[in-house]
């Protein structure tokens, strides 16, 4: 009962399933329907199955129930719980499994973090141990850059229609055991940190507990009826259902719609689509840099984005340390990458070759005027630390003055800086033109 994707891949050991079809381009389709896919070594996982159709069987044919025959006024309570369990939940997905752990945003954890986001949180999602969460979200990063397009595990390319590429990426992929699990099998290995490895072996044990025998327990306590009971546990239900599909929808939605594509993925960045939870309103820039514990560039990246409060609040808190983020020369490399592979794909043959070195040029002044300006900022950090650890009034007073120097020098170098972008980007735009200069 982990329904996590990485229960969805089957160990190659003892056999030799049929291979996947190798594409031959990236992202292209590889499979034509989904019940195709036995033939090419997937297999039924029906711990899976059964666990995931009978949990949102319960949700839909219970709730009506629950709330005619709850017992007075407890449907509050079952309401707040749902919400709860939900929050929570999902938080502990994009927050610690996610952008902490799989990606490794924080150069440091303290324990209380591991304790609640981990055995507590991540348990109420349901969608497996952190240890495996990680495991086969690195995966799915991964193919971005080696290519091998079959290995993802949730994969919303794989078929020629949108809506079967939307339900597998969604959920169906939960159903299957995956034919080659060696990749995943080293990034599991790989996540070897104690708190990991504990989590995982207590994973199960926490399952039950705490979403099945505590709102069972709490609901009769509560109650002291049976009906309560039930009441309070579909709640649960309702809960890690609403995670599940939280974190299902990253997987799928902002695979399949937005505007702005991802310079080395599928993913896009939808400025409509704001959630859940800060992880789908920014998408594409998270897979382009996927380190980074904010999930999008620039000051659009802080609309909505819950998990980078948190995680911010986190690092205020003094629980986490060393928050992984994008340099500016990063930043900028993604961005004019992007825009050049739109503006070659959108634009006609003749009119690209007549503006492609141009851009081209354009790019290299941008690229090197925010090496200059990470330049100034690291003098700026050393000097800072130097200022710290000196005593003497005079040496304070010299370091004072370097640091008014480099500051002028830091100004003029950001304006610079962004001079080159809208230079970069007004010469883009051209391209676009509907006429001819």
């Amino acid at each position: 009962m982990s329904l996590s994707p990485q229960s969805s891949v089957k160990s190659n050991s003892g056999s030799s399933p049929a291979e996947p079809a190798l594409i031959t381009g990236a992202n292209e389709p590889i499979y034509k329907r989904i019940r195709d896919l036995p033939s090419k070594g997937f297999t039924i996982d029906w711990v899976n199955t059964i666990f995931i159709s009978v949990t949102h069987l319960v949700l839909i044919i219970g709730t009506p129930l629950a709330y005619l025959y709850a017992p007075a006024g407890f449907w509050k309570i079952m309401l707040a719980w749902t919400l709860i369990h939900a929050l929570v939940a999902c938080l502990s997905t994009t927050v610690y499994a996610h952008r902490l752990i799989a990606h490794g945003a924080a150069r440091k954890i303290s324990w209380p973090v591991h304790i609640v986001f981990g055995f507590i949180g991540q348990v109420l999602a349901i969608q497996g141990s952190v240890r495996r969460w990680a495991a086969m979200h690195i995966i799915h990063h991964g193919v971005d850059r080696n290519g091998k397009h079959h290995l993802d595990p949730y994969s919303a390319t794989w078929f020629d229609s949108t809506w079967r590429n939307f339900l597998w990426s969604h959920m169906l992929t939960y159903f299957f055991f995956h034919p080659d699990n060696e990749a995943t099998e080293k990034a599991y290995q790989a996540k070897n940190g104690r708190m990991l490895i504990w989590q995982d072996k207590l994973y199960l044990p926490l399952l039950i507990l705490l979403n099945f025998l505590l709102p069972l327990m709490l609901g009769f306590v509560l109650t002291g009826t049976l009906v309560g009971a039930l009441c309070l546990q579909l709640a649960a239900v309702g809960g890690f259902i609403l995670a599940q599909h939280n974190t299902w929808t990253v997987n799928s939605v902002t695979h399949l719609w937005g505007a702005t594509k991802g310079a080395i993925s599928s993913a896009k960045n939808n400025y409509i689509w704001m959630g859940p939870l800060g992880e789908g309103n920014h998408h594409a820039d998270h897979h382009d840099h996927g380190h980074d514990y904010r999930n999008g560039f620039g000051w659009s990246g802080w609309l909505l984005d819950p998990t980078r409060y948190v995680i911010l609040l986190l690092r205020g808190l003094g629980l986490v340390k060393g928050l992984q983020r994008a340099s500016k020369h990063k930043e900028a490399e993604i961005l004019a990458r992007r825009a050049l592979q739109r503006a070659q794909t959108k634009s006609q043959p003749s009119r690209w070759c007549k503006y492609e070195r141009k851009l081209e040029a354009l790019k290299r002044d941008w690229l090197e005027a925010t090496r200059r300006w990470e330049k100034f900022k690291t003098q700026q950090a050393q000097l800072k630390a130097s200022y710290i650890e000196k005593f003497e009034t005079r040496q304070k007073f010299e370091l004072k003055q370097k640091m008014a120097a480099l500051k002028a020098d830091m100004d003029e170098a950001k304006q610079v800086m962004r001079a080159r972008k809208q230079a970069f980007f007004a010469a883009v735009a051209e391209v676009y033109a509907p006429h001819y200069a």
